[in-house]
């Protein structure tokens, strides 16, 4: 069965490049890519925090979906907004895939770096470090450590709570600004592309969506400090594997959903990391350097080799 869907897959290309709407995905593009790469660089020349300006950008894509179904009057049937698609069974299962996934690809990653010798285990010493930065706040805001506890417990109950959170309200708040994304990405450049078959669609999205982080990349060092150029490279290779596992998820469900939790739940547990690794040069360290996604591109790839990135929309 598998083998008669990645056949199919395989054909879409050619049965149905001529049905792809370029026009709409020039103007999307020109808007997404304008909107958010102005509020990037505009507000870093104006001087405003990254951490402010950053999630700001992410709505460009969403922006920028809505503006185009609204001139071009394509509506918004095909955007992806129920919870799930009418006649699919088993769809909801791809909420708790999303959950999950990203969970273990980082898992396995952060593994597949300590096998590889590329980083080592270091959740000690990055404890004590965290203790020390903690004793440090105290005493230069004036304070000391609360009775009967040491830097060192505080370190360990701040990391606790950031698990905690990472899986749980973390992922919550992270859906606001993922959607932001994924609206645009997944909710309306993928089904555009769909014509030219699912494989296809989740690559050249994926390869797109790692373009548009260029200015924070290369301006601001996001995720790949050091290497402004070759991180946004590896970045395009973080996309594309991870887009065609979103793709997977919007295919499966109909719903655009998925792929705003499932980038959400990345986006709080990729810290887990730093958290648990020694330091490594970013374009290799898990979860998100060339080691570290090596289980992401396995995956990536397996689902496309199975025939499970059939366009279905």
């Amino acid at each position: 069965m598998d083998a008669e869907v990645t056949a199919t897959d395989s054909a879409e290309p050619s049965r149905s490049a001529s049905a792809v709407k370029w026009t709409s995905i020039a103007l999307f593009l020109v808007l997404a890519f304008g909107i958010s790469w102005s509020i990037f660089i505009g507000l870093r020349v104006l001087g405003v925090p990254f951490g402010i300006r950053t999630p700001i950008g992410m709505f460009g894509p969403a922006i920028a979906a809505v503006l185009v179904r609204i001139i071009q009057r394509e509506g918004f049937a095909d955007a992806g907004l129920r919870l799930t698609a009418p006649g699919r069974p088993g769809a909801w299962r791809m909420y708790l895939a999303a959950y999950l996934i990203m969970s273990l690809l980082i898992a396995l990653g952060i593994g597949f770096a300590l096998l590889t010798g590329v980083q080592h285990w270091a959740f000690s010493e990055n404890l004590h470090a965290l203790g020390r930065l903690i004793a440090h706040t105290l005493t230069k805001q004036g304070q000391s450590l609360p009775a009967g506890y040491s830097a060192d417990q505080l370190a360990l109950i701040n990391i606790i709570t950031q698990i905690a959170l990472a899986f749980t309200l973390g992922i919550l708040i992270n859906m606001i600004f993922t959607f932001g994304e994924e609206f645009g990405w997944r909710g309306y450049l993928l089904p555009r592309l769909a014509p030219l078959g699912g494989i296809s669609a989740a690559i050249i999205t994926g390869v797109i969506w790692g373009l548009w982080h260029a200015p924070v990349i290369v301006l601001d060092g996001y995720n790949y400090p050091g290497h402004p150029w070759a991180g946004v490279g590896v970045m395009v290779i973080f996309t594309v594997a991870l887009g065609m596992i979103f793709a997977w998820l919007r295919f499966r469900s109909g719903s655009v959903w998925p792929s705003v939790m499932g980038h959400a739940a990345l986006n709080a547990q990729a810290g887990f990391g730093f958290l648990l690794l020694s330091p490594a040069d970013s374009l290799v360290r898990a979860p998100i350097g060339l080691v570290g996604l090596v289980p992401m591109i396995a995956f990536a790839i397996w689902l496309a080799a199975t025939g499970r990135l059939k366009a279905d929309l």
